[in-house]
């Protein structure tokens, strides 16, 4: 069990938190798996792509701006409430894919589209190969990722000390519908490989 490391970087990318009813709506902070699993799956018309993200925490990256703009009701054509819209700019971070049939074939480098507002140019990522993943060995920290339930054996994650869980939508594949999983959320402390926890 392996995992390839790819560097990511965007101009701009909302990956935004689910709160229904709210004008504000925030970025999240790390690259679900939900989000990049799908993106891979969508650029390269397969289902087995498996992949977290984290985010550079260097204070010169991922600056957090905002938009607001007036969604448009699509059968009358009038605006709705205007949103506050939060997004991040010169986007860096590293993206963790599991090796498999499917890893094993990525070229070197590519571009995929990833979260929300793509429409307004947000999203663009530029991803580049930066290595294999050696260092496996597990140990105690703060988990930096989002990630299914179901995958944590997939990742490693060998104990969950106190979990801090939420949900991630998980597509059907071949349809257009899918069903929200129980998922581990960014701030569990658990026992895994040190590139999911933060630093």
């Amino acid at each position: 069990m392996g995992f390839i490391e790819y560097s990511i970087h965007a101009d701009a990318l909302y990956i935004g938190e689910r709160m229904k009813g709210s004008i504000f709506k925030p970025c999240i902070k790390t690259i679900p798996f939900s989000q990049i699993s799908g993106a891979l799956n969508t650029k390269f018309g397969r289902t087995d792509f498996k992949a977290v993200g984290i985010l550079n925490e260097d204070a010169e990256f991922n600056r957090i701006d905002y938009l607001t703009y007036s969604p448009r009701d699509r059968n009358s054509g009038i605006s709705k409430i205007p949103l506050q819209i939060e997004f991040l700019t010169n986007v860096s971070g590293s993206v963790f894919i599991f090796e498999n049939e499917a890893s094993n074939n990525l070229p070197a480098e590519f571009e995929i589209f990833l979260g929300g507002l793509k429409s307004k140019g947000f999203g663009r990522c530029r991803l580049k190969f930066s290595g294999n993943i050696t260092d496996l060995a597990s140990r105690q920290g703060i988990l930096n990722v989002r990630l299914p339930l179901e995958e944590k054996d997939t990742f490693n994650i060998r104990k969950i000390l106190n979990p801090l869980y939420g949900y991630l939508f998980k597509p059907v594949p071949l349809t257009y519908t899918g069903n929200y999983i129980l998922s581990l959320f960014e701030g569990s402390k658990v026992v895994s490989p040190s590139f999911l926890l933060r630093r």
